[in-house]
């Protein structure tokens, strides 16, 4: 069962996103991250004794800002203050709308009130992040990571364009980032299990396809 703020929020991010000036495929791929990102919130918060509902929300609006902020990384501050407007309107109890709304605003890069002076976004946040908001970017992280972004990852790439060589290269680079990605410790038992699952299934998929590359690995 969804919170009844689920529907008009979906609508709202779903309107939001498709008005946006880029290509269609990529305003479907994000609008379809986002109903991901908020499945995995309910998920982790019935796990957890979260709020269910409110994480669901906010992972579900998490990316409302994701083509309208001037500089990449400060999308989440200004999706934030997107967020905020819809929760209001739809009569959202202020505690949630905080709640919501920092977690949002922090999901990029884990800060919560001190990005740099010219981010339209700064100061959106002016308190210690609950479990609830930091799980946001967790479970957004455990959707980055999904087997359905290796397709993605490696169209964006251009992959299947590269040498045999060149991608066993590739192979390595990526691998040692997961090894990089494996720092991150969430907030909850739940996403971490999640996450390093989800690490696991693209380590193990990428080493197999090393092994079965290497008798091609020849320079021409």
């Amino acid at each position: 069962m969804t919170s009844v703020f689920f529907e008009p929020a979906r609508i709202a991010l779903r309107d939001h996103l498709l008005s946006r000036d880029v290509p269609l495929s990529e305003r479907m791929y994000r609008y379809e991250h986002c109903l991901r990102v908020a499945h995995i919130g309910r998920l982790v918060a019935e796990a957890e004794g979260l709020d269910a509902d409110r994480l669901e929300v906010a992972c579900l609006l998490h990316d409302i800002g994701k083509y309208d902020a001037e500089v990449a990384v400060d999308h989440g501050r200004v999706g934030s203050r997107l967020a905020r407007g819809i929760l209001v309107e739809l009569g959202m109890p202020g505690d949630a709308v905080d709640d919501i709304c920092q977690g949002i605003a922090m999901h990029v890069d884990g800060k919560w009130n001190d990005s740099p002076a010219d981010h339209p976004g700064r100061d959106v946040v002016d308190s210690e992040p609950s479990v609830l908001a930091r799980s946001v970017g967790d479970c957004d992280n455990v959707d980055r990571y999904s087997l359905l972004r290796i397709h993605g990852t490696m169209s964006w790439v251009g992959f299947s364009e590269m040498t045999t060589p060149q991608a066993i290269a590739w192979i390595a680079d990526y691998r040692a980032k997961l090894v990089r990605e494996a720092r991150y410790e969430c907030a909850t038992e739940t996403a971490d299990a999640m996450w390093r699952a989800a690490l696991a299934d693209h380590d193990n998929y990428f080493s197999r396809l090393a092994e079965m590359m290497a008798p091609a690995d020849r320079d021409l």
